[in-house]
């Protein structure tokens, strides 16, 4: 049998199978644009910032989920005793505020942390002080502010104080960085620029060569002894930020 033959005889077969069965009408396939030219490298950044946020609300979901609490035991259960009878209230002079003492970081044994380049300088941030991670755009600059302070980032409605971290941590650099990303801190309005995420990891407490005192650096919980790398203290670092200070505490 040859070529021809055998392509006759298969329409001829297809031909019986399809008979007597109805005849499906091919469906409307919506057109789809023709997606615009876009950036290779852009296109790569933006997948990967994408992975690596999901991935972060995963573990913060993680470890902000409490911890089941067992039922009290109704056999235990006593009666409230009658309240006590409230003493005369007590007049005197209010205590004069002091500034709230420097505490380290309260952390898990086990923690995860994201880590972020900056001009070559590595720094980490647990995930439970982590605001969240946005692209950098177009900045408003504001005037009789710090050097360090890059201008304001608009970002679904809210507004994110940008901080040109190279300047902040190096007094006296002056060189022009275009950073990727933008770090924000806990609940502020403050982030961080960087140029790289290098992603999570899970940190054991004593990987950490935790701090003592807060010393003259305050922003400074300790450092990550494998990474060689510096664990920010987000709440003494934004405390910094709002007073206007730098890296040394000094206000410039």
């Amino acid at each position: 049998m040859n070529q021809r033959q055998f392509d006759a005889l298969d329409d001829y077969f297809d031909a019986l199978l399809e008979e007597g069965a109805p005849r499906r009408q091919p469906e409307a396939v919506p057109e789809v644009p023709a997606p615009a030219f876009a950036d290779p490298a852009e296109e790569e950044r933006r997948q990967a910032l994408e992975t690596l946020l999901a991935r972060v609300a995963e573990l913060k979901e993680e470890e902000s989920s409490p911890l089941p609490v067992p039922p009290p035991d109704a056999t235990l259960a006593e009666p409230e005793p009658e309240p006590e009878p409230e003493p005369e209230p007590v007049v005197c002079d209010p205590p004069e505020l002091a500034e709230p003492a420097w505490r380290n970081m309260d952390t898990e044994n086990s923690f995860q942390a994201l880590f972020f380049e900056v001009a070559g300088m590595t720094f980490a941030v647990p995930l439970t002080h982590l605001g969240g991670i946005y692209q950098m755009s177009r900045l408003t600059s504001l005037f009789g502010k710090p050097d360090w302070f890059a201008g304001v980032l608009t970002e679904r409605q809210r507004q994110l104080y940008v901080v040109d971290t190279a300047r902040w941590a190096m007094p006296g650099h002056r060189a022009e960085e275009e950073y990727q990303y933008l770090v924000t801190l806990g609940e502020s309005n403050w982030g961080l620029g960087c140029h790289q995420l290098k992603g999570t990891a899970l940190l054991h407490r004593d990987q950490v060569k935790w701090r003592a005192v807060p010393g003259t650096r305050p922003w400074l919980a300790g450092m990550v002894k494998e990474k060689m790398c510096a664990l920010l203290h987000v709440d003494a670092l934004i405390g910094l930020l709002e007073q206007g200070k730098n890296i040394d505490g000094q206000q410039v």
